[in-house]
Formats: C-alpha cells, sequence, structure tokens
C-alpha cells in the first residue's frame, strides 16, 4: 500500500541520529513532548522504541516499555499526516507488540484521547479493548480511554 515513488517500509529500533526526526514528527502531529522523553525511553527502553522509515526518512514512531515484568505499555504511536492511511501505525503496533512478548508480556495497555475515535478503531482492530475512563488525564484536560489486550 505504498505511494507511487516511494521506498519500502522498514521497521527498526530508534538510534540517535533518528532524534531530529522523531521530534519533527512529535511537532507535525501536535504531540507536543520534550526532547528528553525520547532520550529518556531510548536510554532505558532501546527494544521499544521503533521508527517505521521510507526512502530513509522517519514516516512514524512508537514508544514503549515494560510497565512492570509481564505488562507492556505503549506510551506513543505517531505516524506523519502524509502517511497516514498506509498501515504504518499498524505495522509499528504490531513490531512492538512482538517485542513485548518475547520480553515475557502477558498484555499491553495503552492511552488514547476520548476524541481520537480514528486511533481507538485501529487499536480495537489489532485486539484492544476498552478498560476504563481516566478523566482529565491529557494536560488539555481531555479524558484517556485506557485500552489493554492479551498477548
Amino acid at each position: 500500500m505504498r505511494q507511487e515513488g516511494t521506498g519500502p517500509l522498514i521497521i527498526r529500533r530508534f538510534r540517535p541520529s533518528d532524534m531530529q526526526e522523531v521530534m519533527d514528527l512529535d511537532r507535525e502531529v501536535k504531540g507536543g513532548y520534550d526532547v528528553n522523553i525520547f532520550a529518556t525511553f531510548y536510554e532505558y527502553h532501546p527494544q521499544t522504541v521503533l521508527v517505521a522509515e521510507v526512502s530513509g526518512k522517519v514516516a512514524g514512531s512508537i514508544l514503549g516499555f515494560m510497565h512492570s515484568p509481564l505488562q507492556g505499555r505503549i506510551f506513543w504511536l505517531a505516524v506523519r499526516p502524509r502517511f497516514q492511511g498506509q498501515e504504518i501505525g499498524r505495522r509499528l503496533m504490531a513490531t512492538l507488540i512482538r517485542n513485548f512478548r518475547r520480553m515475557g508480556a502477558l498484555s499491553a495497555t495503552l492511552e488514547v484521547r476520548i476524541s481520537n475515535r480514528r486511533a481507538q478503531a485501529l487499536y480495537a482492530s489489532m485486539g484492544f479493548a476498552p478498560m476504563t475512563i481516566s478523566p482529565a488525564y491529557y494536560s488539555d484536560g481531555e479524558a484517556a480511554l485506557i485500552m489493554t489486550r492479551q498477548l
């Protein structure tokens, strides 16, 4: 499902040289995260910080970590708008879930904005089910839907 004229999609571990492109991606999707978040994830969770690369450029990224010895947690998933709808988010999620399984996780959890129906549909299609709502979870006061799945 690649667009005409683009190279193959490669899912790989984040490298320090990706930092500027990942920060640009975060700004593009209005994530608002500080560079230190990405640096800390890379330092402490290198197996679960991934990028999707197309023609040598970062098209998407995902940050995860082992929340407990048996539970993986997906902290952030973003795909550049021009690459959305091309299964990049799904591929990043699937790779992270495989990594969680290899690390011994039996389940995975994530939070998603109540208003983000598109992301909720993606997560539901990948086996995540709503667990609870966390009111005023985000800094702007929006609630989060907490979703989980067994691995």
